[in-house]
């Protein structure tokens, strides 16, 4: 396939990040309030003797915390899809921020939504007998939303070419 310049415009182009419904601030907010929980708590515990108690409390805050950090930092990867004049393509971003890029020719891909058991799905491009799976981080609605709507572009750009080369430029 011949390589698309980076600076030619998309015609469709989506972000995809991971859904969090709790922001950094908040997060941190209920680790604070977890920790002056826990030292009052402590406070009691150490005026009565029993001062090992301690420790066993702040182990909580620090496992909590945790968990925040490695939920935020999966939060880090990305997926960008892309569908220029001849050329979808699939940035990935890792949260490491590596990145991968997959180019396909839009006539012949082919949005598939599997639907499995207890409401899980998956999302796929189907090519030339390959599949690739797209959108793994995302839930059941928004991925048939996205299905639904790449089905729609790509169908558009495969039945008028033309307006799709005119819209580009």
């Amino acid at each position: 396939m011949t390589a698309v310049p980076r600076s030619a415009k998309p015609i469709y182009r989506v972000d995809l990040f991971p859904p969090r419904s709790l922001s950094r601030r908040a997060a941190r907010n209920i680790v604070l309030m977890l920790a002056t929980l826990t030292t009052c708590i402590g406070l009691v515990f150490w005026s009565v003797g029993a001062w090992p108690v301690i420790g066993f409390l702040g182990v909580d805050v620090v496992l909590l915390s945790l968990a925040f950090y490695f939920s935020f930092r999966s939060a880090r990867q990305e997926e960008r899809i892309e569908l220029s004049t001849g050329n979808l393509r699939v940035t990935r971003i890792s949260v490491r921020g590596d990145r991968q890029e997959f180019d396909f020719q839009p006539y012949w891909l082919r949005v598939v939504l599997e639907r499995g058991e207890d409401d899980q799905c998956a999302l796929f491009l189907r090519t030339h007998g390959e599949k690739f799976e797209i959108a793994g981080f995302l839930g059941a609605d928004e991925k048939a939303d996205l299905a639904d709507k790449l089905d729609d572009v790509l169908r558009h750009t495969r039945c008028n070419p033309a307006d799709i080369a005119a819209r580009a430029r």
